[in-house]
């Protein structure tokens, strides 16, 4: 090996001697180079927004996804807009025109479906309820039937008020609190009287209050978006254009109605639009705060200059390499830009610091130039290796969105070596040689030489390392991972809000399964099994969509339909009633609210009637004011009554319902549960919260465990997680198996492979130890840090037992070495650059960036603290000096 490394420091001695002769050639070359590269780069790097890309397509869970895609839609690839408005009515009429306008627009929506909102359902939805739930809803209607249809005839303000009259003055008690929800309807509606965007009264939602059927004000439109992943903001287009539309059409805020975009093609788009901003501010920020750390440790701004033009000369080739390698950057990959300059500018540190150490002893420029590269060449050249591999280790695992990010930061990291051997020291010698040492002399960084623990109670520090790592390790057992890809986004953006809202309704939530059987027939068979199981609640196949008893459900709805059938009178064949009897109306209403029962009692009414109390006196006192009241009057007549008539007959069309059979269903809805070839899906609903820890693990194992080749979002999560471990797992061992090896071939001392290593384990036991203390989990960004932490760390401590050798055998100071200078400072500037990460919206991001720096700083504290403890307490190097590097002298 002595041999071997001499031949090396000789070649890369005479390179670096070779570069610095012809420094103005060389810089001209690489400035070709690099701007060539850098054009490259801009016109053949992409990116790739598909998550899905993440894992090998290979793996058994991504071919079952690709099976059941082959006959059915999934959510994977579609937005939900959700709506939110003031009423049903209101909500579901957004809905209809939305989806209407989008049906318009093929070019940028394939198909587009709103849940239960074909007219198929509007007539016969009724059915899917079951008997005792009809049987509630007539009641409901019963008790409303004798207002619904009193308004019917006279749909006035004045006849409102007497009903609500008559009502209260022939009950008393309990029977009162069914007027709570109509005051608190007419009192909203004086309010609304003086707004812009006014919203009519929900009479529907009033008759069906109480029964199983819950309107609801929201609607959800399904749409499978045209998506191009090759662009950066893959679903920009078909968000834009949902915006667009729903502008055009009115649904706003001012109208009371809330649109909201979500689905992963709307999470990807959120997610990578802020991964660009913030992966490009952590970038500038990154290369800044690095410059800075180079200004401390350097102090000279013509060695800042170098290692930062190397630096972004270094970027510019890796990308380029990206752009061969790759072609397009994933959501995890794009990060590798601010690592690169955090991991690279260590080369320039150590190369550096050597450098002005020898000038400042007064050594030739290109002389101390060779002596540099004489004392850390080959130790950078072997970090160079070992910090690739902690990278490399990902490149065989199933985790394709790290494997590229490990191939391309692994490169990386030999691409910055040739740059520091090549561009760095031409940009040193390009100008003016012979002064360098004057230019850059500098001060000596003496206070790391402090040791007077280490000195004395080496074994004690050591002791304590290794305490600290037991104690680490007894907490592994609280570490976890978090396989919500939701929750690793960026809480505050729309799509992650409207994704969770969603998540707490079962019945908009997507956390499903999905289950292709062979045949509908296999399917019931299928579904009796899975119903059987404890942890799933609710399963659905087409027949499902069939209702039983549809004989029995459609007498009831027979009879309930009788109570509707007053005729409705429609405003223009009634005239309207005098203002004075409006007003006097209201006031005989509002003398009634004074009644002390209504203001009693535990329910809603006494708040209700106090609230209604102050609304209509604010309200008549305003008509009093008006120049035209009968203008206000007929706003609040519209408000309350207008769309009485419509939904009315909404309702009647419901129960009007016919008997159904499987051929009768709307086509969309048996493409989506039969496929043409006769294969049926089976959705199966979990029994509990997925969003609590380990549920989702145990519903989708319950599924497997009866269908295996179950599919779904919340099979394809757990299964993204279970890939993602076993991807870290082997990444772990493989680059500490390597690592080992290497340092074992080039050394040939297990001691020496000992002491490096040793601080790395400590420091690693401590990361995950703290991640486990704070209960910070492990996600598909982060759990790159290990492996990387044991590449990053490996470096340093090369250096140090290296150096080592000789220092102690000289009764010297390893910490007061230059190569412990380079240590120290090598490792703020990654701690610097990986800080940047770890202010990203992109809890991912983050969380990989937060751990890099603690893990770092556990890193820098075992080899500056723990390693010349453990240093000490083996004693110095034994073997012959001349198998040792050649000697460091320091002042």
């Amino acid at each position: 090996m002595g041999r071997l490394e001499e031949a090396i420091r000789r070649v890369l001695g005479d390179w670096v001697e070779f570069v610095a002769r012809r420094a103005s050639a060389v810089l001209v070359v690489e400035a070709v180079l690099t701007l060539a590269a850098a054009l490259f780069t801009v016109t053949q790097l992409g990116v790739n927004a598909d998550n899905k890309r993440l894992l090998s397509p290979d793996l058994p869970f991504q071919k079952h996804a690709a099976a059941f895609q082959e006959h059915f839609s999934s959510l994977d690839d579609s937005i939900l807009v959700v709506i939110d408005a003031a009423s049903p009515e209101a909500a579901r009429e957004a809905a209809r025109d939305l989806a209407a306008a989008m049906d318009d627009a093929p070019e940028h929506f394939q198909s587009v479906l709103v849940p239960g909102g074909d007219p198929f359902f509007e007539k016969n939805g009724l059915l899917l309820l079951s008997i005792e739930e009809l049987e509630e809803l007539t009641d409901g209607l019963a008790r409303m039937q004798p207002i619904i249809a009193d308004l019917s005839r006279d749909g006035s303000i004045a006849n409102l008020s007497r009903l609500l009259r008559r009502g209260l003055d022939e009950t008393s008690g309990t029977e009162r609190e069914r007027f709570a929800p109509i005051f608190d309807r007419l009192g909203d509606a004086t309010v609304r009287v003086y707004q812009e965007y006014p919203v009519s009264v929900s009479w529907e939602a009033l008759m069906l209050q109480g029964s199983a059927i819950d309107p609801g004000t929201r609607q959800v439109v399904i749409t499978e978006p045209v998506l191009d992943f090759g662009a950066l903001l893959a679903g920009g287009p078909a968000i834009a254009k949902i915006r667009e539309l729903a502008d055009e059409a009115g649904l706003n805020e001012e109208r009371g109605i809330t649109i909201r975009i979500t689905g992963n093609p709307a999470l990807n788009y959120e997610e990578m639009l802020g991964l660009a901003i913030d992966v490009g501010l952590s970038g500038l920020g990154s290369f800044l705060l690095v410059a800075l750390v180079l200004q401390m440790a350097f102090r000279s701004g013509r060695m800042v200059a170098a290692a930062a033009g190397t630096l972004l000369a270094g970027l510019v080739w890796t990308a380029a390499f990206a752009a061969v390698a790759v072609g397009q950057l994933n959501l995890i990959s794009i990060a590798f830009g601010v690592l690169f300059i955090g991991l690279g500018v260590d080369f320039s540190i150590h190369l550096g610091m050597h450098f002005q150490d020898e000038i400042r002893r007064g050594a030739d420029p290109l002389l101390a130039l060779r002596s540099s590269i004489d004392e850390v060449g080959t130790s950078l050249l072997l970090c160079t290796f070992t910090t690739s591999i902690g990278f490399f280790a990902f490149v065989p695992t199933d985790y394709l969105g790290v494997a590229e990010l490990g191939l391309i930061s692994g490169t990386g990291m030999f691409v910055i070596l040739v740059q520091n051997l090549t561009l760095l020291p031409a940009l040193l010698f390009w100008r003016r040689p012979d002064d360098i040492a004057v230019a850059e002399s500098t001060r000596h960084h003496a206070w790391l030489a402090t040791p007077s623990l280490l000195e004395r109670h080496p074994r004690i520090v050591v002791g304590v390392g290794v305490v600290l790592a037991l104690g680490a390790v007894s907490l592994w057992d609280r570490a976890w991972f978090d396989s919500d890809v939701v929750a690793m986004r960026d809480p505050s953006t729309e799509s992650v809000q409207a994704f969770k809202d969603l998540l707490e309704q079962s019945e908009t939530s997507p956390w499903y399964a999905d289950v292709l059987a062979p045949s509908l027939a296999a399917a019931r068979e299928m579904q009796a099994r899975l119903e059987a199981h404890p942890l799933i609640g609710t399963t659905r196949t087409a027949d499902d969509w069939v209702p039983e008893d549809q004989e029995d459900k459609l007498e009831i709805l027979s009879d309930a339909s009788f109570l509707l059938d007053t005729p409705v009178v429609a405003d223009g064949e009634r005239p309207p009633p005098p203002v004075a009897e409006q007003v006097q109306a209201l006031r005989d209403l509002r003398a009634l609210l004074d009644d002390p029962e209504l203001a009693s009692g535990a329910g809603p009414l006494p708040r209700s009637t106090a609230q209604l109390r102050r609304r209509l006196d604010a309200f008549l006192e305003r008509v009093e004011a008006d120049d035209d009241p009968a203008q206000s009057l007929a706003a609040l007549e519209e408000i309350l009554l207008g769309n009485l008539p419509s939904q009315i007959d909404r309702l009647r069309t419901a129960l009007g319902a016919e008997a159904f059979v499987l051929d009768d269903l709307p086509a969309g809805l048996r493409e989506q549960m039969l496929a043409p070839t006769g294969e049926a899906r089976i959705q199966v609903i979990p029994s509990q919260d997925l969003s609590k820890e380990g549920a989702r693990d145990a519903f989708v194992d319950a599924v497997r465990e009866i269908a295996p080749h179950a599919t779904g979002v919340s099979v394809n999560l757990v299964e993204f997680g279970r890939a993602t471990g076993r991807s870290l797992r082997e990444a772990l061992a493989l680059a500490l198996v390597s690592i080992a090896l290497l340092l074992y071939v080039l050394t040939r001392r297990v001691k020496d492979v000992l002491l490096i290593l040793t601080p790395l384990v400590l420091a690693g036991a401590w990361t995950f130890g703290g991640m486990a203390l704070v209960r910070m989990p492990f996600n598909f960004a982060n759990v790159i840090v290990l492996p990387l932490l044991l590449g990053i760390g490996v470096d340093s401590g090369i250096h140090l037992v290296r150096r080592s050798h000789e220092a102690l055998r000289a009764g010297g100071q390893l910490l007061g070495t230059t190569t412990a200078q380079a240590v120290f400072w090598s490792a703020i500037t990654t701690i610097a650059s990986f800080g940047s990460l770890a202010l990203s919206r992109h809890q991912g991001i983050a969380t990989m960036g937060a751990v890099l720096v603690f893990g770092m700083l556990f890193t820098l504290t075992a080899n500056l603290v723990v390693l010349p403890a453990l240093l000490a307490v083996v004693g110095p190097d034994r073997r012959s000096p001349g198998d040792l590097p050649p000697p460091e002298t320091h002042p």
